[in-house]
């Protein structure tokens, strides 16, 4: 076997046929294939749970035994120290984790202010002196420690509201949201266990009638004694008799009563009594910041701690970069800034420069929180390692994949192995070795259809990956919109959203789109709140619930179904979260064999004690207790895995024992059980099968389930609960996890609800779900403080011709038809590259059709311009870094997209670059001479070890802070004299036009011609 792979050999996990396969080291790999079809079987189940047993096991051989664990194979060789990213791990459902402590920024920052920062006067907050004395007020300042801005130590936490940054308190707006509402009104919809219980609506009607207060009057028509009086009581007391006893009583007011109460409430359930009159407010003594006064006013480069943990991620790294370059970073934790910067640049370069670093852990999709988990192992700089990720684009826009495609490469160029699942196109042309598995799913899958190079992929009849990328995009017939009728919500303001006006048309299908963090989940959750209320409202007569809305009437109801597990208990089955399990024990239990043996419904239970094996306790699994590490589990060797006692498995129906019906496949029950006597069943088993699950078997676990199968079991769940037309159903990303050829099953179930009178509305991110809607609402133009803009709200044929729409050109790209060979713009780093950037004969070089060069051609001639690349990889140490100052840089044409420049030909710098074929140019901009200067003077193998940079869209080094960057190939060079022409072909451009470059210095007066060329070549290339 070579050392250069890691190899597979008879492995049967969970539905794999005895699969042998490779995987080269030191490459980034996709596996691929439809939904179910065994990736997460034999990647992470296996492969990944195998080697992590190995080498934990490698720690102590003597005291650790980690078992057999769940999976099965004959052999495994080659494995490497494995690392496991995935969408949603255990361990990260802390309410008090937000972004800042899991990537530990939170540390860092309290450590830079703790040292870097002047305390303020304790008094009067004012500056202080060297000494820390106060010459207004006479006082010492306390000095700073990392402990002052900390939010749960007490030198540095709010005593207001004790380090939370926000108090929870009684809403008069939740508790009396109608204020046109009588009194009497009030008390009888108040909810259970509240202010109705009988002893205090007892005593609020005697003070009422002792003060002559009238139960009919609207809340709203109440004198200020009169509110003050029903909210907060009054000092009488008043003899009443309540359930044949004599007490005194006071009415206290309903926030009076409901505070105390809360207050002494000694259960969480009695707690949870007044959860829906609950509300948080900002707390006035810290306003969000957590920390005491004196903490929040001290500054670092002229920001506070509040500032770095409220903004963006990406904001605070300019303002640290500002800092750094001005010198307003004291020295001592000059170092420690840039550390943050970097770590913070390599979040941001994975699509999360939206974040802030008070954001809960808990509201991060899946996705997001892989990508941030991805960005810490990029600082890690970890070498021979398994990186497996499931689905890192997951929740991604197709703007953005670029950027988790840059990380990706930066792992495997340090020299680890990148495993990667996935369902994107761009991923799996981008990739150095693709193994699909399939060609089905479930029973259908299992098997190895293709291993090798995207190229060859493309010409497999046999793969289902390939077939959906030939094929033509998916197709429906779109609802007519000419008497459709509209709802529209207006004034909708969350997270980055303000005052946003959503319209569109009922009963057909509408995508909200946008780029990731642009504010697309906050406009739905506000479009949901806003019609659930207006539905209640009018539910309990009144209107006050429907203002700000216009067209809910012709609504009944509204479903939100959101990103969320489907049931992760282990004793969670596919017939339990349909809800056929009740039907399938009676069944047995009517039987004439049960009923001699007097066995009811519960005897066909696994959950219940009686029939069920008492050895796994129904499971099937036998549990292996483990001291330092998870239980691990075998086949029960009681039962043999069959999960019920013998005397249970004796009865039969129709030849079969209740273990047999729920190993059956959803395929093999339609036909078994019978439509008459059974139509749940039947019913539930044909939704199933219509979205393609028929290979699933009715007791498997739901934690065996795949992201996709588990994402169509979800969407299957809303559709058989029995509801009427007139509903509105908000789907969040309902492609996520779904293979391209899986949307079919998708479509059909919009189809099948806007069929019926339904409407549905989607978070969407696939660009063909986009087009084929009849309505788009599009957010950005950015994430975060760039976004919650409404940039469109039209048909998708409008959004393609909206210049201001990002997600729009990608539309208009689908629309026009792209080539569909064309590989991704990265080479693979071990195969040759020609005189026109194509590797293999592919064209990698090939622009993007939006690539724009008239708005950037004119700066080059004039602009200080920095070509960087890479070396070729040496050992383990991943590529060098290689740049040099061009003087000559031009636009050759515009049409072709081609740029052209001199450098010397003794420049060891380019002929390191040139190697690779593949390079960026950095524009710099006006504050960045020093950059330029060190270019010019500097080492070529040091010029790097100074600078912040990031890998641009072909993987090559981006400066940090340049003005404008172009990914380029390199198409051919020529010879001139002492010098190379060097004709390159602009791949991507990148670029901050509203800055102003660093401009070139007019020598001897040699001036740019019309083409930019100068007369004089001394500015050619650095010395």
């Amino acid at each position: 076997m070579s050392l250069d792979s890691i190899r597979l050999e008879g492995v049967t996990t969970h539905n794999l046929k005895s699969v042998d396969v490779s995987f080269p080291k030191g490459k980034l790999v996709v596996a691929a294939g439809v939904s179910g079809s065994g990736k997460s079987s034999l990647v992470i189940d296996t492969l990944f749970e195998h080697s992590k047993t190995l080498y934990l096991g490698a720690l102590s051989s003597k005291s650790l035994d980690m078992g057999d664990g769940d999976y099965q194979f004959d052999r495994i060789a080659g494995t490497q120290p494995p690392v496991a990213l995935r969408q949603r791990d255990g361990g990260y459902s802390n309410p008090r984790s937000t972004v800042g402590t899991l990537t530990g920024l939170d540390g860092l920052y309290r450590l830079l202010f703790g040292a870097g920062s002047r305390p303020v006067c304790p008094a009067c907050l004012g500056p202080t002196g060297a000494d820390l004395f106060c010459d207004d007020c006479g006082c010492f300042a306390e000095p700073h420690t990392a402990k002052h801005f900390s939010p749960n130590r007490k030198e540095g936490k709010c005593l207001a509201c004790d380090g939370i940054g926000e108090l929870v308190g009684f809403s008069l707006e939740k508790i009396i949201p109608d204020r046109s509402k009588t009194l009497t009104e009030i008390w009888d919809g108040a909810d259970s266990g509240t202010f109705a219980v009988p002893n205090v609506r007892k005593a609020f009607e005697a003070m009422a009638a002792d003060i002559g207060l009238d139960l009919d009057l609207p809340f709203e028509k109440l004198t200020p004694e009169q509110t003050e009086h029903v909210l907060h009581g009054s000092d009488t007391i008043y003899t009443l008799k309540i359930r044949k006893v004599t007490n005194d009583f006071r009415f206290e007011g309903i926030l009076g009563f409901l505070e105390r109460a809360y207050r002494n409430a000694s259960s969480a359930a009695r707690k949870n009594a007044f959860a829906n009159y609950l509300a948080r407010e900002v707390c006035s003594g810290c306003r969000g910041g957590r920390l005491r006064p004196e903490s929040l006013k001290a500054t670092v480069a002229g920001h506070t701690f509040h500032d770095f943990q409220s903004d963006e991620l990406s904001r605070s790294i300019d303002r640290l970069r500002q800092g750094l370059a001005s010198g307003d970073v004291p020295a001592q934790v000059r170092e420690l800034a840039a550390a943050i910067v970097k770590q913070s640049a390599n979040i941001e370069e994975v699509g999360l420069g939206h974040l802030q670093l008070r954001r809960p852990v808990t509201t991060l999709s899946g996705g997001e929180l892989q990508r941030l988990l991805l960005a810490q192992h990029l600082a890690s700089d970890l070498t021979g390692v398994m990186y497996v990720l499931d689905e890192p684009t997951a929740g991604l826009h197709e703007a953005d994949t670029g950027k988790i495609l840059n990380s990706l490469r930066r792992l495997r160029d340090l020299g680890n192995t990148v495993i990667v699942i996935e369902h994107d196109e761009s991923v799996i042309r981008a990739a150095d070795w693709i193994v699909e598995l399939g060609p089905g799913a479930g029973t259908h899958g299992g098997e190895i259809v293709f291993e090798g190079r995207f190229a060859d992929l493309l010409n497999r009849a046999d793969s289902p990956t390939a077939t959906a990328m030939r094929s033509d995009r998916p197709s429906r017939t779109k609802t007519e919109l000419t008497a459709a009728p509209w709802l529209e919500v207006h004034g909708i303001t969350r997270n980055n959203l303000v005052d946003v006006t959503a319209t569109f048309p009922l009963g057909g299908l509408t995508c909200v789109s946008g780029v990731s963090g642009a504010g697309k989940s906050s406009l739905v959750a506000g479009i949901h709140e806003s019609v659930s209320r207006a539905i209640a409202q009018r539910s309990m007569g009144t209107t006050a619930g429907t203002t700000g809305i216009d067209g809910v009437d012709a609504l009944d109801d509204v479903i939100y179904v959101e990103q969320r597990p489907i049931g992760r208990s282990s004793r969670s089955t596919l017939a339990t979260y349909i809800g056929i399990s009740d039907h399938v024990r009676d069944a047995f239990a009517a039987s004439a064999d049960a009923a001699e043996r007097g066995l009811g419904r519960a005897e066909f239970s696994p959950n219940v004690a009686g029939g069920r094996c008492e050895s796994c306790k129904g499971l099937g699994l036998a549990e292996i207790e483990m001291t330092l590490f998870k239980s691990e589990f075998i086949v029960c060797p009681e039962c043999d895995g069959r999960r019920f006692q013998e005397h249970v498995l004796d009865v039969r129906l129709d030849g079969r024992n209740i273990y047999d019906v729920l190993s059956m496949t959803v395929e093999d029950a339609l036909e078994w059980f019978d439509p008459e006597n059974c139509p749940k069943v039947v019913r539930a088993l044909r939704v199933l099968d219509e979205f393609g699950l028929g290979y699933l078997q009715l007791g498997c676990s739901t934690t065996t389930l795949s992201g996709g199968e588990a994402q169509r079991l979800n969407l299957a769940g809303e559709l058989l609960k029995q509801r009427r037309s007139r509903t509105l159903f908000i789907f969040d990303e309902p492609t996520r996890g779904l293979h391209a050829a899986d949307i079919r099953h998708l479509l059909a179930l919009f189809e099948r609800l806007i069929s019926t009178g339904n409407t549905v509305v989607v978070i969407e991110h696939d660009v063909k779900v986009i087009a084929l809607a009849d309505w788009v609402i599009d957010l950005g133009p950015g994430a975060g403080r760039d976004g919650g803009r409404l940039v469109h709200s039209g048909t998708p044929e409008e959004l393609a011709t909206n210049p201001a729409s990002v997600t729009g050109r990608y539309v208009r790209s689908l629309r026009e038809g792209p080539d569909a060979t064309t590989p991704a713009r990265e080479p693979a780093r071990d195969v040759n590259v020609d005189g026109c950037g194509n590797v293999n004969g592919e064209g990698t070089g090939r622009p993007s059709p939006t690539t724009d060069l008239g708005a950037i051609g004119d700066l080059l001639p004039q602009a200080v311009t920095v070509v960087a690349g890479t070396a070729p990889q040496s050992g383990q140490n991943g590529p060098s870094p290689y740049g040099l100052v061009i003087g000559s840089l031009t636009v050759v044409s515009e049409e072709l997209d081609l740029i052209g420049f001199l450098v010397r030909s003794r420049s060891t710098s380019w002929a390191a670059i040139a190697d690779t074929g593949r390079f960026c140019v950095n524009i710099l901009g006006e504050d960045q001479k020093d950059l330029s200067d060190a270019f010019s003077q500097g080492r070529p193998d040091s010029r790097f070890d100074a600078l912040s940079w990031t890998p641009s869209v072909n993987g090559c080094p981006r400066l940090s802070g340049a003005l404008g960057t172009i990914d380029c190939a390199v198409k051919s060079t020529y010879q001139i004299g002492g010098h190379q022409f060097v004709l390159a072909t602009v791949v991507d451009i990148d670029a901050d036009t509203d800055r102003r470059p660093l401009l070139r210095a007019e020598r001897d007066n040699s001036a740019p011609d019309d083409h930019g060329w100068r007369r004089f070549a001394r500015e050619t290339e650095a010395r």
